[in-house]
């Protein structure tokens, strides 16, 4: 099967969740941009009824956070779907760009890019349906298989989430595109560093080696020649890279603070299940186990996609550290090709120059999440101080 197959067949289901722009022109776009449009009003009209609809007695700050949620998720779905009628050009002019770089591999590796990124596209589409159906499944077992109810909910809480996970993979998979460039790179690197083994036998102190390694390694400058043209491609990764970083800018940031603000609210309401364990609604304590699971999964996950950038510039300068120089010329373009990893490497990606886009930033985050976390925590137990709690069988009633 063709290994394109799997990125169209993804491209497909985004075009019919309304988060990628379409295909075709015309009338088919015309009919596009309605269902998406359509998407969007249906999600922010269950948004807000439910917020509307949400009287829980529950203190206000615990409300303000868990209500954020909601308008977090319209303006997370708006920019897909702005994105997906308005910013076609864009989007098509960077794969493109992508198709451009990897059009450069020789025959083996661009199959080799190719059929990894197919795979990499299956996991990670497998992963999406199957996590998002068990979703659904809890929810419906959890309302007991009312219909409408169960169609309510999963329009406010798992269709959002579908789209915006959706709108994750279509920004991570062009990016691991260009990290299998990279790391193609790094493979000819070693390759060429294997070849600067002098012949059996001969010693640094031979006279035949330094010969026998420039004929070997240099011969008519085609070692240049080739890390030259790393370097030019490296820098076209880049230029890409910082391009499609920031048109999704805003959503990852979005992004990022709706899924840090479910954390601290599942975090809480976890916690106060376990402090008061009612069995009963266990089905609900697996449902935010998933929500949980999904959100800091997102978080993670798009840091991870962009340190994997950085990790392979990381291990190019090392390759390239390791080649033997045997001519100014190849020592000129290695030199060149450092200096540029470098000045890369030392200014870290960020979403809107807000979030730096590496792993590293976890370490804000969950410093983040614990004090939120401790803060509702100490606020719900001062409340139960004050004014006591009488226990009904599905909730706390302040009294």
């Amino acid at each position: 099967m063709d290994t394109s197959y799997w990125e169209n067949l993804l491209l497909t289901i985004n075009r019919f969740f309304g988060v990628y722009p379409s295909g075709k022109r015309g009338v088919l776009r015309w009919i596009h941009s309605l269902w998406s449009l359509f998407l969007l009003l249906y999600i922010w009209i269950g948004s807000i009824v439910k917020c509307l609809e949400f009287t829980t007695e529950i203190p206000t700050i615990e409300k303000l956070l868990y209500l954020m949620e909601f308008p977090g998720n319209m303006t997370t779905i708006a920019i897909l779907v702005y994105y997906a009628i308005l910013n076609r050009p864009l989007a098509h002019g960077v794969e493109f760009q992508i198709d451009c770089i990897i059009s450069g591999l020789k025959g083996k590796a661009k199959r080799l890019v190719y059929k990894r990124q197919g795979q990499r596209t299956l996991h990670l589409m497998v992963t999406t349906a199957i996590f998002h159906g068990l979703c659904v499944l809890v929810d419906v077992v959890n309302y007991k298989f009312d219909f409408s109810t169960t169609w309510s909910s999963n329009s406010v809480y798992n269709l959002p989430a579908i789209m915006m996970s959706l709108g994750v993979l279509q920004y991570a998979l062009p990016v691991h595109f260009l990290w299998l460039v990279l790391d193609q790179m790094r493979m000819c690197l070693k390759e060429l560093k294997l070849q600067q083994r002098p012949p059996q036998g001969t010693t640094k102190l031979d006279a035949r080696y330094e010969s026998a390694f420039a004929a070997l390694v240099d011969v008519g400058g085609g070692s240049a020649l080739m890390i030259e043209e790393m370097r030019s491609a490296c820098n076209l990764i880049e230029l890409v890279h910082n391009k499609y970083l920031s048109r999704f800018g805003p959503f990852l940031v979005l992004n990022l603070i709706n899924s840090l603000i479910s954390i601290c609210v599942e975090f809480y309401l976890i916690f106060n299940f376990f402090e008061t364990p009612l069995w009963e609604e266990t089905v609900l304590l697996v449902y935010r186990l998933l929500w949980l699971t999904m959100h800091g999964g997102r978080i993670w996950f798009i840091l991870a996609v962009n340190e994997q950038i950085l990790e392979q510039k990381c291990n190019l300068c090392q390759v390239l550290n390791e080649l033997e120089v045997c001519s100014a010329r190849l020592e000129r373009t290695i030199n060149r090709f450092l200096l540029q990893l470098q000045r890369s490497i030392d200014q870290p990606l960020e979403a809107c120059g807000i979030v730096t886009l590496d792993t590293r930033s976890l370490g804000g985050f969950i410093g983040v999440l614990m004090a939120i976390v401790i803060f509702l925590i100490q606020i719900g137990l001062g409340n139960k101080s004050l004014m006591g709690v009488a226990l009904n069988r599905s909730n706390w009633v302040y009294v």
